[in-house]
Order: structure tokens, then C-alpha cells, then sequence
């Protein structure tokens, strides 16, 4: 009897830590160490990078200017996990932690969605994790899995896309509330090293061209002609 409480005791212990939850502060994305721009000028180098000679580099417009932009917290095992260089290393390395934001009428800034300053994350206190945040344009989707999908499928996006990363920080996450661990910051903290990304650019996603009508219209009068050549020889 006293193995089997032994055992239950142990058993309960161990499942409570696997699904601990840390708490971190999301009420706010601190301008003075998170904000955005717009990067018209290069493919994104996740996307194979690449100058595309147009465009320019600004601030991401305010929310009140028509154009959306979403965020996602990711975070990846381990301390000091290197920014990921292509979509597979970000899609197979990188975690979405739930938590969201979007652009706010400042230009540049970011706005967490459903601010909550003792929000969860999915590793306890004790634990110790890299993360780093990832922007998109609204038309690669609303989600961070639909923004994934939209990448790997580039020719399905309507218009311009957008898609960047921020620098990448460490955090362990708080055991209790007051009010949860800040994940943006200039400098590091007792709880690790925040998210410090000024002017996070956000590049241009390479999207297949689709013909215009007299373009195909061209090339199907140019198939027709060949294959007549071909029956008159």
C-alpha cells in the first residue's frame, strides 16, 4: 500500500511539472525595446532573401491606417537557440506560445491581444527557454499557423506580403503573480535576457506572378502556331 501512495505521489509530481505553466507579464510591448517597420526593399531571407530594387523602408503603419499586422511570442528549448536562417528551422524549431498582438494606432508599435499581466506560457518556473516574436502582413492570415501555411505556399498570397522575426531572448518564466516576468526589455533581468528588437523589419514575401490575360492569351496563340508548324513538316 505505502509503494502504491509512493507511487501515485511521485506520478502526480511528475505530471504537475510537465504541464506547469510560468507566468509572464503581456500587458505590454515596451516601444523602448519592440517596434516594427516595413522592409519594401529585400525578400524575406528566410524565403531565400534576394534585393528586389523597389520599395523602401518605414515604420508599420498605425491600425487606424487600414493595414493590419499580427505578432506571435515563439519560443524554442533551450537558452541561447539561434535565430532560425530558413522556414523549416522556424517551423520545426519554433513553438507558438498562444500569446498574440497587433499593430496599434502608433506607427511602429505593437499591442498585445487580450492584455493580461499574469498570462502562461506553456513552461514552468524553473525552466528556462529562448523566444523571440514573428510579424506578418493580415494577408498571409490571422494566425501564426496560417502565416506558416501562407509561406510555404507563397503563391497563394493576394498582394504584398510581410514577415519578420525579432531578436531572440531567454526567459524563465515567474512561479506566481506580480505581475508575471517582462518579455520586452533594453537590458537583461534576473529572470534572463527579453526581447530587446528595435525596428524589427518585417521583408517582402516573394510571390509567384501570375500571367495577365493577354499574356496567356499570347502564349496560347504562340502554342497553336508551333503545333501547325509541326503538322505541316
Amino acid at each position: 500500500m505505502k509503494k502504491l501512495i509512493l507511487t501515485s505521489v511521485i506520478a502526480l509530481a511528475a505530471g504537475s511539472a510537465v504541464f506547469a505553466q510560468g507566468l509572464v507579464n503581456w500587458s505590454v510591448i515596451s516601444p523602448a525595446a519592440m517596434t516594427a517597420v516595413t522592409n519594401s526593399t529585400a525578400y524575406s531571407p528566410l524565403l531565400g532573401g534576394g534585393t528586389t530594387g523597389n520599395g523602401a523602408t518605414g515604420k508599420t503603419l498605425g491600425i487606424a491606417g487600414g493595414t493590419s499586422f499580427y505578432w506571435a511570442l515563439l519560443f524554442s528549448s533551450g537558452v541561447g537557440v539561434a535565430a532560425p536562417t530558413t522556414l523549416s528551422q522556424l517551423s520545426t524549431g519554433w513553438t507558438s506560445t498562444g500569446l498574440v498582438a497587433t499593430n496599434s494606432n502608433t506607427a511602429g508599435f505593437l499591442t498585445p491581444v487580450g492584455p493580461n499581466s499574469q498570462a502562461s506560457v506553456s513552461w514552468a518556473n524553473g525552466v528556462t527557454n529562448s523566444i523571440m516574436m514573428a510579424g506578418w502582413s493580415a494577408n498571409l492570415g490571422t494566425t501564426y499557423a496560417a502565416a506558416l501555411a501562407s509561406l510555404a505556399s507563397p503563391g497563394t498570397i493576394v498582394g504584398p506580403g510581410f514577415f519578420g522575426l525579432s531578436a531572440v531572448g531567454y526567459i524563465n518564466p515567474a512561479a506566481s503573480p506580480s505581475p508575471g516576468v517582462s518579455l520586452f526589455n533594453a537590458t537583461a533581468t534576473s529572470a534572463g535576457l527579453p526581447i530587446n528588437s528595435l525596428n524589427t523589419p518585417l521583408y517582402l514575401v516573394p510571390v509567384a506572378a501570375v500571367p495577365e490575360p493577354a499574356t496567356m492569351a499570347l502564349a496560347g496563340l504562340g502554342g497553336l502556331a508551333m503545333l501547325a508548324l509541326r503538322r505541316k513538316k
